[in-house]
């Protein structure tokens, strides 16, 4: 009786470990996520901004254009 115990409690403490080792895993990798995402919305952030000078600047050109066509 006091193998089987033994046993099974070998075989709770052996899956713990490896159900932890997963959980760790996902961890890890949820980390991995969330720093890329931070990347990607500070990269987007970026883009907006330049587009946003690149029409600003173009709207002025624009503007020169037709003041000069005048």
């Amino acid at each position: 009786m006091n193998t089987i115990i033994a046993d099974r409690l070998k075989e709770a403490k052996q899956e713990r470990s490896q159900i932890m080792g997963e959980f760790l895993n996902l961890k890890a990798e949820l980390t991995r996520t969330q720093q890329r995402n931070d990347d990607l919305r500070s990269e987007n952030r970026a883009l907006r901004e330049s587009l946003h000078a690149t029409e600003n600047m173009a709207q002025n050109l624009l503007t020169y254009v037709n003041d000069e066509k005048k």
